[in-house]
This record gives structure tokens, sequence and C-alpha cells, in this order.
């Protein structure tokens, strides 16, 4: 059995694999300053109370560049330069380490669970933009450990708000869950709204749904630089299917469709026809992904 770890922003989902099927799953909150600590002694509690005595492996998928099991750069947790290994193996001494970025651990596990696609990408939406990219079955890394990092993607200057990364108009800053509330609250003004003034990306979509005029827009205005990414990408590494994952991908068809309509006028010709669709695990890819490294 294999521990399937992906971490995000807000939590952490730790999932129990065998023969790549998730037998058992919880999740903890992302601590910053205990960050590997809470997972290492959360695993060794699981194994405890269910009497597990030995484990494969410890598979991690994590939100930033990582090449060999060294974490150079967490941005949207703020931490930086740790050697996941070393710190791993002050708990489990014994047993392989291996991680990736969330994002490649995500459309590996949706490869390895569809298997009829050996050309896939996979953008996910939460608290930051991630993409994974496979090609040939294998996860494309790029030299930095940065392949698929599409949410730094310099393509909202119409905003050029502040991106954690430190640069402005990233992809992230206008379509994860935090750039949904962005867009809003810069739109407010501008159209009539039942939106409350605190609110969530969920909020807006669950509103867009009952055709709220400002919701409309922002889904709009998020579907339309997600399709442009896509379109980008298409002409860069031509696979098979985009799958949309992660939380802001709960939204459903609303958000799917809208990034079609808009893909289909920005797209090349020789390109028009991938698949865009959900991602069939949700949460559970990254988890699934991530034990299939080891």
């Amino acid at each position: 059995m294999i521990f399937g770890v992906d971490i995000g922003g807000t939590t952490i989902k730790i999932g129990l694999v065998d023969n790549l099927k998730i037998i058992d799953k919880y999740e903890i909150p992302t601590k910053k300053d205990s960050l590997i600590k809470d997972i290492c002694e959360s695993l060794r509690n699981y194994m405890k109370e269910h009497n597990i005595e030995k484990i494969e492996g410890i598979g991690f998928g994590v939100p930033g560049n990582v090449i060999n099991n060294y974490i150079y750069n967490l941005p949207n947790i703020g931490l930086k330069n740790i050697d996941l290994e070393k710190e791993v193996y002050k708990y489990f001494p014994n047993v392989v380490v291996k991680a990736q970025n969330d994002a490649n651990a995500a459309v590996l596990g949706e490869t390895l669970y569809h298997r009829e696609y050996q050309n896939a990408c996979m953008i996910t939406l939460g608290t930051g933009v991630g993409c994974g990219i496979v090609l040939d079955g294998k996860v494309l890394e790029g030299r930095h450990g940065v392949a698929g990092e599409i949410g730094h993607m310099p393509i909202a200057e119409e905003y050029n708000f502040a991106c954690t990364c430190g640069l402005k108009g990233c992809l992230e800053t206008v379509a994860s869950a935090t750039g949904v509330v962005r867009l809003a609250d810069f739109h407010r003004s501008s159209f009539r709204t039942a939106l409350p003034y605190k609110f969530s990306a969920k909020d807006v979509f669950d509103l867009a749904k009952k055709n709220d005029q400002l919701c409309l827009e922002v889904i709009d205005k998020v579907s339309y630089y997600l399709a442009k990414c896509i379109a980008i990408l298409a002409i860069t590494v031509d696979v098979d299917v985009y799958y949309i994952g992660g939380g802001v991908s709960k939204a459903g068809s609303i958000l799917i469709e809208g990034i079609k309509k808009h893909y289909a006028k920005l797209s090349h010709y020789a390109v028009k026809n991938v698949k865009i669709e959900a991602a069939s695990l949700l949460n559970d890819a990254g988890m699934l992904g991530a034990a299939g490294l080891i």
C-alpha cells in the first residue's frame, strides 16, 4: 500500500492507495510552519489506528516547482527550499519518497484512471491555477520543474493584478478561486447583483446559474482566459484532452461550456476538435497520481 499526498493551499488530501485504487482518504489543514511534520505525524497516526505495519512509499503532489524531491518554492503556501526526502526520513526512514508538482500528479492520476489517452493536460483550479502535461504516457517536467505552470502565464494584462509569484497579470489572478472573487469585486459597480459583500467563488458560480448579471460576466471572463490559455497550449503540446479539475471545477457545465465557447473562437483550425472536459476523479486525481509516482 502507498500513501498519496496532495498538498493544497488550505487543505492536504491524503489517500491510501492499493493497486491504483484509493481505498481510504482524509484531509488535514495546511499549516505553513509545520507542513511536513503535520503530514508525517498524520500518516503515522493513521497507520497506528488502522494496524498498518508497513507501506511501500509516500508520493507527494506539491503546489510549486520540485526537482528530484527537492521543493524549491511553494508560493501559495509561502515556503521555499525543502529537502523532502530528508524531512520525511525523520519519520519514515525506510520508505520510498517521490514528489511531483501537484498538477503533474493530477494529470497522471487521470491518465492512470482512464488509460485511453497517453497525451493529456490537466488544468487545476483552486487556490491557484496549475497544469500537468503527460506526453506519450510520461509527465513533462521541464528543466526547472515548472513545465505546465500556466497559472503564471502573463495572459491577463487587461487587469494587471499582482500575483503571489511577484509578477502581474498572471492567469492565476483571474481564474483561481481568489481570482473569481477579485473579478467580482472589480466589476461589482457596473452590474446589479444579489452577490453579498462577503462571498466565495462558489457563491459567484451559484448565482451565475440563476442569471445574476455580475456573476455571469465574471464566469465569462474566467472562461475566456482559460480558453485562451488552452488555445496556446494546444499548438504547443498538442494533446488529446484537457481535463478541468480542482475545487473551482465543481462549478460544472457552466464553466466547461464557457471555456468551449471561447476556445472555438480562439483555437487554431487543426486543434479545434480536442476534448475539454471535467476531470472524472475530481479531488482524488492528485492523490492517485501522487501514489502512482512510487
